[in-house]
């Protein structure tokens, strides 16, 4: 029979006390190493949280950026309505003093002893009809329409003699022209 002595018990109790402080150091790992994945993954969590509520919070930013684009986008449109509006607006203030410069004007236009009927105004074309006592004073009047810088394509369309009116005989004309008046020659330059 074989007898188990232990002439060293020195080193059984080493080798328990490395065996347990192995243990504890593989458990304090093991802990350690939970509990900073815990510290980790937490963290982490609280990252994706904060980065979702930025997310959010632009997200909300970009939709309210939207609805602004889209009312300017509307007060775009009322602008170019309000200004398609003064433009007619301006159409006709410019149509109005067309009159008034015509009729300003026409007086330089007929000499005297041509008398004006009828006028009519169409936009810028003018027609005019009426009587004249001579020929020489019908040919005075195309003259002067003719050299005024404000009228252009002048036509005479018919001249008439012999017509009684008042018991006298008169020629009748009529003449059209252009007429540009000068608050819109003005407007053009």
């Amino acid at each position: 029979m074989l007898h188990n002595i232990n002439l060293l018990p020195w080193r059984e109790q080493l080798r328990r006390r490395h065996k347990q402080r192995f243990f504890g150091l593989v458990i304090a790992v093991l802990s350690i190493a939970v509990l900073s994945q815990w510290f980790a993954g937490h963290y982490l969590f609280s990252q994706e949280q904060l980065q979702q509520s930025r997310l959010t919070y632009l997200n909300d930013y970009i939709s309210q950026l939207d609805q602004r684009i889209n009312q300017l986008k509307g007060l775009d449109q009322d602008h170019k309505a309000l200004l398609t509006r003064l433009q007619v607006v301006e159409q006709l203030q410019q149509l109005r003093n067309t009159t008034t410069d015509f009729m300003n004007a026409l007086p330089s236009f007929i000499p005297h002893g041509v008398y004006v009927d009828k006028i009519n105004m169409s936009g810028q074309q003018i027609q005019i009809s009426g009587i004249s006592e001579t020929t020489s004073r019908l040919a005075s009047m195309l003259d002067r329409l003719e050299s005024s810088p404000l009228l252009s394509n002048i036509e005479m369309h018919s001249i008439v003699h012999g017509q009684v009116r008042f018991s006298k005989k008169f020629q009748t004309f009529n003449v059209s022209f252009d007429f540009q008046s000068p608050s819109q020659a003005v407007g053009v330059q």
